[in-house]
């Protein structure tokens, strides 16, 4: 079997047609989790960003962090008002967004109309892996144009703070 040299997902789509550049890491397997995506790509997991997709059972949010913290649902919770937030799970991902669960990106991916909140500490690193939408691919961005991207979304901490 030959080497794979392109990918083209939802996410890749969505970046060529805003012009962006990004660079395609292939992995050697699939991978569903930030840890294993940090190791196959080479990087550090601060440069890995995960989207976590969260709901109250109808309106679906986003939280965009570094995947060497943790995500804080209380903080979410005060920010919306929402009191039962859950964590998605595959099934209920994969049937509300067509997405597979470890390969949600924060863009590309149809979620402008949805609120999101990306914590600020997303952007200490200077070069930012994101998912491509395919679990055997991750793409690097720059942290400037990924920022530009996630203009849309609300920049505040809901991380959960170190002790």
């Amino acid at each position: 079997m030959g080497e794979i040299k392109e990918l083209h997902t939802r996410v890749t789509r969505y970046l060529d047609e805003r012009s962006v550049p990004y660079k395609i890491k292939f992995h050697s397997k699939p991978v569903f989790t930030s840890e294993e995506a940090a190791v196959e790509r080479g990087v550090r997991l601060s440069q890995v960003i995960k989207t976590m997709l969260l709901t109250d059972g109808e309106e679906i949010l986003i939280a965009v962090l570094p995947s060497d913290r943790k995500l804080d649902t209380k903080k979410i919770k005060k920010l919306t008002g929402h009191k039962n937030l859950q964590f998605m799970g595959k099934e209920s991902i994969e049937q509300k967004t067509g997405l597979t669960m470890g390969a949600v990106a924060p863009v590309g991916c149809g979620f402008e109309e949805l609120h999101m909140f990306v914590d600020p500490s997303v952007f200490e690193e200077e070069f930012l892996d994101i998912s491509s939408g395919d679990p055997k691919a991750g793409l690097e961005l720059h942290r400037e144009d990924l920022k530009d991207l996630l203009k849309e979304g609300r920049f505040v901490n809901i991380t959960k703070e170190e002790k």
